[in-house]
Formats: C-alpha cells, sequence, structure tokens
C-alpha cells in the first residue's frame, strides 16, 4: 500500500510539473522568423575577432550544389544586453560563451547558466553544445555553444562543423514539413503507393506528370518557376550504383526525363572546370543506409537549369535500389529555401509492403 501511495505521489508530482510547463507555454509567444534565420547572441569584442570568425564560418558556409553562394543560414548578430522580447522571440538562437571572457556582455550571458552548469563547463572541457526548446517562445531552439577558453571552443567548432549545420538543416526540415505537407494531394499519394509499393507527400496543387511502371513523376509549375520531385526503382542486384552515383543518374535521367514534343532535349548534368559538379555523403535516410547529393542539372540544349538534391538507397526486403530527387528552375533568385522544401518533401519517402 505504502508503495502504491509513493508512486501515486510522484504520478501527481509529474502531471503537476507538466501542467505548469504546458501553463508556461499558453502565455508564451509563437516563435518568428525566416527559413533559415538565425539570431546569434555573443559578446561584441569576441564576435570580432577568431571566435566570431570560427562561429561564422560554420553557419554561413555557402550551401552546396548551388549555381550562386548562398549562406545556409543568415545571421543577425545581437548584443545579450539589448535582448528585448521581439529578438527572444527568434525561431532559432545561438548563445556563444567563454569563461576567459570577461567584458560586460560576457557576463551578462554568464547570467543564462545555472553555477553548476559554470562548474561543469570548466571542468569537463569534452562538452560544448545544448540545446533547449521553447525557451522564449513556442517553436523555438536556442542552441548554446560554450567552453572555458577561446581556442578550445573554435577547436570544438571545427571538429564539429557538419553535426551543427545538420542539426539547424534538421530542424527547418522539420518546421517545413508543418508547412509544406499539411495539405496534400491525398489521390496521387494514393496512386503512388497502389501501383509502387512506396508513400511520398505530394503536397496539395502539385500535379501527376507520369506514372510510368518504375518511374514516378510530379511537379508544381508556376509562371516563374517550377518545382520537381521524382522517383526511380529497379532490382537491387549490385553495390555499383554507390560508386558512381552521377552516372547513375544520368541513365535515369535520360531515359525518363525528355521533352515529350522534342525528343532529343533531355535533363542532364551541369559540369563546370572551377565547379564540382556533385557533392556527395553518406546518410541514414529513414533508417536505410543512403547516398546524399547535391548538384546542378540542365537542359541537353543548355536552354535551362538549377539545383538538385538526392538520395540514392536500398531497401532491402523489397530487393530494389531506389534514386528519389527533387530540382528546381527557378532563374534569377536564390534557390537555396526551394532546395530545403524539396528536401522536405524527399524525406516523407517511405517502402511499404508488397499488396
Amino acid at each position: 500500500m505504502r508503495t502504491f501511495s509513493i508512486l501515486l505521489s510522484l504520478f501527481l508530482l509529474i502531471s503537476c510539473e507538466k501542467a505548469k510547463e504546458g501553463f508556461k507555454k499558453d502565455f508564451m509567444p509563437s516563435a518568428k522568423g525566416e527559413v533559415g534565420e538565425i539570431i546569434l547572441v555573443m559578446d561584441s569584442s569576441q564576435y570580432a575577432t577568431k571566435v566570431g570568425s570560427a562561429v561564422k564560418s560554420v553557419f554561413r558556409e555557402p550551401m552546396r550544389g548551388l549555381p550562386q553562394d548562398e549562406a545556409m543560414f543568415s545571421m543577425n548578430k545581437a548584443s545579450p544586453k539589448r535582448l528585448n522580447s521581439i529578438l527572444k522571440s527568434a525561431a532559432n538562437m545561438i548563445f556563444v560563451m567563454t569563461l576567459d571572457s570577461k567584458t560586460s556582455e560576457s557576463n551578462v550571458l554568464r547570467g543564462y547558466f545555472t553555477n553548476q552548469s559554470l562548474k561543469t563547463i570548466q571542468s569537463d572541457t569534452s562538452i560544448f553544445m545544448s540545446v533547449r526548446r521553447d525557451e522564449f517562445a513556442k517553436g523555438q531552439v536556442v542552441m548554446y555553444l560554450y567552453s572555458d577558453d577561446e581556442d578550445r571552443l573554435i577547436r570544438k567548432l571545427n571538429e564539429n562543423r557538419e553535426r551543427l549545420q545538420e542539426f539547424f538543416e534538421s530542424i527547418e526540415k522539420e518546421r517545413l514539413r508543418g508547412r509544406v505537407l499539411t495539405k496534400r494531394a491525398s489521390e496521387i499519394e494514393k496512386a503512388i503507393e497502389d501501383r509502387h509499393d512506396f508513400k511520398i507527400g505530394v503536397p496539395f496543387g502539385w500535379e501527376m506528370a507520369k506514372n510510368g511502371r518504375n518511374f514516378v513523376w510530379y511537379r508544381n509549375l508556376e509562371a516563374d518557376r517550377e518545382k520537381n520531385i521524382f522517383v526511380y526503382y529497379e532490382p537491387y542486384t549490385t553495390t555499383d550504383v554507390f560508386e558512381n552515383v552521377p552516372a547513375f543518374r544520368d541513365k535515369i535521367t535520360e531515359m525518363n526525363l525528355r521533352d515529350s514534343e522534342r525528343q532529343e532535349k533531355y535533363i542532364t548534368r551541369q559540369e563546370r572546370d572551377d565547379f564540382q559538379s556533385v557533392f556527395s555523403t553518406q546518410v541514414t535516410f529513414n533508417g536505410m543506409y543512403a547516398i546524399k547529393s547535391r548538384g546542378l542539372w540542365k537542359i541537353s540544349d543548355n536552354s535551362g537549369g538549377g539545383p538538385f538534391i538526392s538520395y540514392t538507397l536500398v531497401d532491402e526486403k523489397q530487393q530494389r535500389v531506389y534514386y528519389i530527387e527533387g530540382y528546381v528552375y527557378s532563374p534569377g533568385t536564390k534557390k537555396k529555401n526551394f532546395v530545403r522544401e524539396l528536401d522536405t518533401i524527399l524525406s516523407s519517402f517511405e517502402t511499404t509492403s508488397p499488396s
């Protein structure tokens, strides 16, 4: 009976804490900000020197596979002394602090850490990052980057560059999924799943361009741009496709993405002497090994082109190798957020059991 009473008390305590947290969130403002925008809060003197340069080099690194340089994230510097309610409602925030800085702004930054946290930072030099959600606003993500001294923090930033970038990329995809795939073209999704034994999100307003034996292509056409998604698959018999993904892509697009009126025109890759045509990395995609690729496509007669993003993966149960890609045509505009949108749609892909 005593054990039951203890468990009941614990349950009530946890329930009360959750209720308090929910009550607190009810009165929070909603997080705001453009896609890929980060508010950076750090000491102004550090921002102007090597620490600031290290932070900017990580988050302002150009996104790969775009025709013009576009920083992965846009960063706006804010003084810790001038953080108002508007700045604190930003969707993405980064606080940077090192214990060896003794300026008045750094003293303010230390106020965001508990005494125990400050002791831990001083004693355990392996840690350098923590993340909190809904810190000042609902839907917000705040990253804290810290160390006992500047040089150590710079090393940590350089060693964890891709991890830090991918964290915010995944956050933006998470948010975009709620916007892009809230309303969906369910009839097209069902037609794809029924014929091909895989699922993928189709935003409302997109249309089917081709639904072949082992190839699906759907798109969104507007007056000044178009966004495209296609999925190709074939029996998995060799690992060779992973050794040369660009060649695999060339085979697929030359065979399936031809102009219906002028068959001699098809989609291929751009290759430039001053630009690596395809950037590929190994990733885990919805639990499956995959190669993620970014690059530039073009029409074979050079009449158009733009960026693409793709995943090449294998479903062991189906014994299929899949190539899924999103590409955009939007001349004269910035394209990184279109690529993020396409990546979000691709990330909804999942295989199903044959019916």
